[in-house]
């Protein structure tokens, strides 16, 4: 099962998170995923004080190098939708974590590759500290 969606996992700092998934080797938004943003869009707008930071994410698949790069591509894409629909720069932070930090397991406990975890992996998470 492919995660093309949103969930809100557990912010560790408290406040609210929002988990969007991609597919593999890819830094495109999903339309399901674009309708939880434009959510995040207006708040933002209403309340131009507020901030947010957006990680990105891959699963264990590829070097170092590939998955810092892919990482930081998904935060990108979040952020220039949110800037395509009217959001200051100034309110929107990104960092690229590359496989660091999964959600679930890469690989199963036979060692054995785990691919519904590891789409679980290829995400951007935004965090709402407001």
């Amino acid at each position: 099962a492919q995660f093309t969606g949103a969930i809100y996992p557990v912010n560790p700092k408290g406040g609210e998170s929002i988990a969007l998934f991609f597919e593999l080797n890819q830094a495109e938004l999903h339309p399901r995923a674009q309708k939880q943003l434009d959510i995040v869009v207006s708040i933002l707008k209403s309340s131009p004080q507020k901030k947010l930071r957006i990680g990105g994410y891959t699963d264990a698949l590829g070097s170092d190098d590939y998955n810092l790069n892919l990482s930081r591509l998904r935060a990108e894409a979040v952020k220039q939708y949110f800037i395509s629909h009217g959001v200051p720069v100034a309110q929107v932070e990104t960092t690229g974590f590359g496989k660091s930090l999964p959600l679930s397991p890469n690989l199963k406990p036979d060692s054995s590759d785990n691919p519904e975890g590891r789409s679980r992996n290829r995400r951007a998470e935004i965090l709402l500290d407001f």
